[in-house]
């Protein structure tokens, strides 16, 4: 589960999550593990506008679907996901998905920006330009995140990596969030729109998972 509170300009975040391969290789998930904690940290404990963001992360790491809990985050490596993606995260929800192929690349920090925006997907954050089509605004995005400049676009974490590529930003330079994106966290978290287990249901809801 993903919590979150406010003192004043101050935000705290706490994720409580597992870690499982389900995928068909083998992976030190300890290793994974680590890299996962550096990485939420580097983004999620800065400042960002009047906004001081703090992270608590708490991983543990499952050898069982069996063991899987119907609050807790689940970083989950698998076999495919739609397109080859490194990663594909339930928008709201409570899971994240890890190509197998990538794992590597997460673990030597190669790539070190696609579990940080999986995340913010997590919290209802959508991508702030519109899909294929560079220069421009996501019209299924919230109200806050339209607010966003095309400058906030080419630089923010929640753009594809294509947007600030076209734009000629650095990758690492491409990992901004700004007030409306913590503004619109706050609300979806109040809101009770996060934390939405889309992953397991029903009886026997183990064997739900994919």
């Amino acid at each position: 589960m993903n919590i979150v509170k406010q003192n004043n300009n101050s935000i705290s975040i706490f994720v409580d999550a597992d870690i499982i391969n389900t995928s068909s290789l083998i992976f030190d998930l300890e290793l994974l593990k680590h890299s996962l904690v550096s990485q939420l940290k580097s983004i999620y404990q800065n400042q960002y506008g009047k906004y001081e963001l703090s992270i608590s992360i708490k991983i543990d790491i499952l050898t069982k679907v069996s063991q899987c809990s119907r609050t807790k985050t689940l970083f989950q490596i698998v076999d495919n996901i739609t397109g080859n993606n490194p990663a594909e995260a339930d928008f709201k929800g409570l899971r994240i998905k890890l190509n197998k192929n990538n794992i590597q690349d997460f673990i030597a920090n190669t790539n070190f920006r696609t579990l940080s925006h999986e995340l913010g997907h997590l919290f209802g954050w959508d991508h702030p330009h519109a899909k294929a089509l560079f220069e421009s605004v996501n019209p299924d995005a919230s109200s806050l995140e339209k607010t966003l400049t095309e400058e906030q676009r080419q630089c923010n974490l929640m753009s594809q990596t294509w947007y600030a590529q076209k734009a000629g930003i650095p990758i690492d330079k491409a990992m901004q969030i700004t007030e409306p994106q913590i503004d619109l966290l706050i609300f979806n978290y109040k809101a009770g729109l996060l934390n939405k287990n889309f992953h397991l249901r029903g009886y026997l809801w183990w064997k739900k998972i994919r």
